[in-house]
């Protein structure tokens, strides 16, 4: 009886492997976002903070706050977009994880209908080698 070898065994090792190394990168990837979205909270916390001065003020004073408010606004919006960034390249690291799980699992599949089909041939051996051995016996005059 042969024993079972799948000739794509290597390929599929590769696949595996790539398939490992782009989930780690998807993982990777949902951290940069969970930053960027925490760093978009702490920007907008610190916007929403800053308070303006009622009443009459110094010409000075008026200026340095609302460059204080310009500066800070500008930096919610950089943050948003850094945000945004990040959730693309989440995608887009899902879309490659996703296409090396696929090509995995195709492998898998073409190796478990190999397998089958493998078993199948040793039974199938199996049952020729019983056969012959009933047929010598009744041949030798043995029953």
């Amino acid at each position: 009886m042969k024993r079972y070898q799948f000739r794509l065994d290597a390929v599929l090792r590769v696949r595996r492997i790539e398939e490992d190394r782009a989930a780690a990168d998807l993982a990777v990837a949902n951290r940069a976002l969970a930053e960027a979205e925490a760093e978009l909270d702490r920007r907008l916390a610190h916007y929403q903070a800053l308070t303006t001065s009622e009443g009459v003020v110094p010409n000075e004073a008026f200026v340095a706050e609302r460059a204080m408010r310009d500066f800070a606004a500008m930096a919610v919006v950089s943050a948003g977009a850094a945000r945004i960034s990040a959730e693309a390249e989440v995608e887009r690291t899902r879309e490659r994880w996703s296409a090396a799980a696929m090509r995995v699992r195709a492998l898998e599949r073409l190796d478990e209908r190999r397998r089958e089909e493998h078993e199948l041939e040793v039974r199938r051996d199996e049952v020729v080698t019983l056969d012959e051995a009933f047929a010598a016996r009744l041949v030798g005059g043995r029953p």
